[in-house]
């Protein structure tokens, strides 16, 4: 989450699942890599159905279960396109990729964990 805001490679989904890869050795963005661009972004979320169904079907097909957990990923708060991948921290925090940086939120919907 370091590194500057890029659609594609360092962007509100992808940090998540970079330190999500960084702890547990899976990606479960791996099927969609190479996007670029908000555009290229956004459809591929529209492809899926919106961004819960993109990250459920993620998630799925990582192995991930559901719930919350430490280093776990979930679907953030935010509402419709403006919904992104968070990482938790710690119970009850998660942290995701901004255009600043980095934003810590207390609140989360839908998460997703390995067993």
């Amino acid at each position: 989450m370091s590194r500057p805001f890029a659609w594609g490679p360092c962007d509100c989904c992808t940090a998540a699942c970079d330190v999500f890869a960084a702890l547990w050795g899976i990606d479960p963005m791996t099927p969609v890599r190479g996007y670029s661009g908000p555009l290229g972004a956004l459809r591929m979320i529209r492809r899926a159905g919106g961004m819960p169904a993109l990250a459920k079907s993620l998630a799925g097909r990582a192995g991930l279960r559901d719930g919350h957990a430490v280093g776990g990923l979930a679907l953030s708060d935010a509402p419709g396109s403006r919904q992104s991948l968070l990482i938790c921290i710690q119970p009850g925090l998660w942290a995701g990729k901004s255009k600043a940086g980095f934003a810590l939120v207390r609140t989360a919907q839908q998460g997703w964990h390995l067993a």
